[in-house]
């Protein structure tokens, strides 16, 4: 049977020297550009001044990795990317054995955005190494594993509808990929443009070139919160916009095609302002519903377990709402007999479910369902 031809006829091809942008309209963007940086200082601040801000950022980065996975395709659920990273954990041989390509595709997304936020942190520069390590963690297993992890593309790549047979886009050839990622590197670290419209921008470029194989939406989308964090926008990591663009996947997509086919970095630039904007409310509001949770179930862990360690089980279980009972009683802090009468009270007590019941040495899985059903996006 005679392979149908891709339809080329309404594609965009990459724009060719026309990066970095020569002239922006910047009284068009004064505006989205101050009241994007007002709301990401209040994000920051608000995150800053929590005690022990870490439990609540971290299932914004696995929410995040949840959103930003189904933007490409990947469906699945915040709590099978815990429970992945139980599994992991709990020191399984094989954690991926019975999970669905789309939930380890996920796990390996908010794996590789930690182990990037890790190496800017030991001082590792954001370049081409981080990026491509980054990538090679993404595709490490699965689907991914054989779309040449942590390589550029070597064959011309296209964004468009498979079952359409329809092209939109043709990013830049893989013969000009190399000084033209050499130049994005040096833009996003060296431009005299302000943080804000430099991540815009460097975001845009990224998703232009397509350097990938596959992947390259995800690492484009973990570069926005890489760099508002090495810009000194943000005192830490921890802040994410795939909510935003996924809700408004299609001006997403269409702003950026359209920088590439009538030169609109202005139009670009203050979405992905705007984005940021919005996105910070969002953010704010989760942040403080899983504080407001916090509050609550400190109150109930003190009731239910009566006990000087009550607040150990509850930070243990906020930072790990899926675990297996035997890390529990290793790590939490926990005499070890107070942590297993504490998992049994909890879950007589409906705060904790039983995923998976002990079975010889396999300890018992628990899931801490009131955290993980405010996180479900």
């Amino acid at each position: 049977m005679a392979i149908k031809p891709f339809d080329l006829s309404d594609a965009v091809t990459y724009h060719t020297g026309a990066f970095p942008p020569k002239t922006l309209d910047y009284e068009a963007l004064l505006g989205p550009l101050e009241e994007a940086a007002a709301s990401l200082a209040r994000y920051d601040a608000k995150m800053s001044g929590m005690v022990n801000a870490e439990l609540f950022l971290a299932p914004l980065r696995r929410q995040d990795a949840v959103t930003s996975s189904r933007m490409e395709g990947t469906i699945s659920t915040i709590e099978e990317v815990y429970r992945l990273e139980a599994e992991e954990d709990a020191g399984s041989a094989d954690p991926y054995r019975e999970a669905r390509n789309d939930d380890v595709e996920t796990f390996l997304y908010s794996r590789a955005m930690r182990n990037a936020q890790q190496a800017l942190a030991d001082g590792f520069p954001l370049g081409e190494a981080l990026i491509r390590t980054a990538h090679q963690q993404l595709l490490s297993f699965g689907r991914g594993a054989h779309k040449r992890p942590g390589s550029y593309k070597i064959e011309q790549n296209y964004i468009g509808d498979n079952g359409r047979g329809k092209i939109y886009y043709v990013p830049i050839a893989p013969e000009q990929l190399a000084p033209a990622m050499a130049e994005l590197v040096h833009f996003m670290n060296e431009s005299p443009l302000r943080p804000l419209v430099r991540t815009a921008i460097t975001h845009v470029e990224f998703e232009a070139l397509h350097p990938f194989e596959d992947g390259n939406g995800r690492i484009g989308r973990m570069l926005i919160t890489l760099m508002l964090w090495k810009l000194r926008v943000l005192s830490q990591p921890n802040f994410f916009v795939s909510g935003y663009f996924e809700t408004h996947k299609d001006e997403y997509i269409e702003r950026m095609r359209e920088v590439s086919a009538s030169g609109d970095w202005t139009g670009w630039v203050g979405f992905f302002l705007h984005a940021l904007h919005k996105q910070a409310s969002v953010n704010i509001r989760t942040a403080d519903a899983i504080f407001q949770l916090y509050t609550v179930m400190r109150e109930r862990f003190r009731e239910e377990l009566n006990s000087q360690y009550h607040d150990q089980a509850l930070d243990f279980v906020f930072a790990s709402p899926i675990f297996r009972n035997d890390r529990f009683v290793d790590r939490s802090g926990i005499p070890a007999t107070s942590a297993r009468t504490f998992s049994r009270r909890l879950v007589e007590a409906g705060l904790l479910r039983v995923i998976e019941p002990a079975s010889g040495r396999r300890a018992a899985m628990y899931a801490f369902d009131p955290l993980l059903d405010l996180l479900k996006v």
